[in-house]
């Protein structure tokens, strides 16, 4: 329902026509948040679409508080590098970059000019950053995909995480993700006895040392030596050396909320910008 712009559900599916068109015409700069996820393997105590999950938790918590629209298009995303486990669903390249086409394209037909993004799937990033150039360039649209704050003690203590343990797949970061948000998804009996299996050059593993002196340089070497499949470095689709079990959602609880809050200033802000020519219809 929207009533004089003001909405009071989020998600784009909910809206009537009529709900639609109040909150367009009495908004002078709309923004819908789209969320990009994943349906792909999570270890064997995460759902198949954590990722999916976390979009839509952020986008619409995003909406609500900033009276915007919350949209995720599609469950999969592009994971072509997790197909060695069962249960990923991946889209090709040429499929994700036309679903976000075709879905900015509508709603810029519609009068939508600023959309902000999220994706909860790193391997989205590539194909999320030509959409949002070829939105621009085709659809005459204003595209952004905020990320911060990078400065809090958490973003910092999630850094550290990601840089020492390699805590970028299925680790305590997700776990935590799911526990706050889905606890009811998560398997962790399955964990029972685990152990790492990340499985890398020892000469590669020494680089997970965010306090060598040349860590910038030995980091980016790390990442040009990586194999293009999970499954090729990893046998239970964990990509980190620390214990899920470790997870905790109070902490990631911190996180989520600064960072949903760090997008609603982010909107509030943008809105004062005047719409620049080249966007003008």
């Amino acid at each position: 329902m929207s009533e004089n712009g003001k909405l009071t559900t989020f998600w784009l599916w909910e809206l009537t026509r009529p709900a639609f068109e109040d909150w367009i015409e009495n908004n002078p700069a709309p923004v819908v948040v789209i969320g990009l996820g994943a349906v792909e393997q999570h270890g064997p105590h995460l759902p198949l679409g954590t990722d999916t999950y976390d979009a839509m938790a952020l986008v619409h918590a995003v909406a609500r508080r900033s009276n915007s629209l919350a949209v995720v298009p599609c469950w999969p995303g592009y994971s072509p590098h997790h197909m060695g486990f069962k249960g990923t669903v991946t889209f090709s390249e040429e499929t994700l970059l036309g679903i976000l086409m075709d879905t900015v394209g509508s709603l810029a037909e519609h009068g939508v000019k600023r959309f902000l993004f999220y994706s909860g799937h790193g391997g989205n990033s590539q194909i999320l950053n030509l959409a949002m150039q070829m939105a621009k360039r085709y659809h005459k649209v204003m595209t952004f995909y905020s990320r911060g704050p990078s400065g809090s003690d958490t973003a910092r203590k999630l850094t550290e995480l990601s840089a020492r343990h390699n805590d970028i797949h299925s680790g305590p970061i997700e776990t935590a993700m799911i526990l706050l948000h889905n606890p009811e998804l998560a398997e962790m009996w399955r964990l029972d006895g685990w152990t790492p299996k990340l499985k890398l050059d020892p000469k590669l593993m020494e680089f997970m040392d965010p306090d060598r002196p040349d860590y910038e340089l030995v980091r980016q070497v790390r990442a040009a030596s990586g194999e293009p499949n999970l499954d090729d470095y990893t046998s239970d689709g964990i990509a980190g050396i620390n214990d899920p079990r470790e997870a905790d959602p109070e902490f990631y609880r911190k996180r989520f909320d600064e960072r949903v809050q760090f997008y609603v200033d982010f909107i509030e802000l943008w809105k004062t910008i005047p719409l620049p020519p080249a966007f003008r219809d």
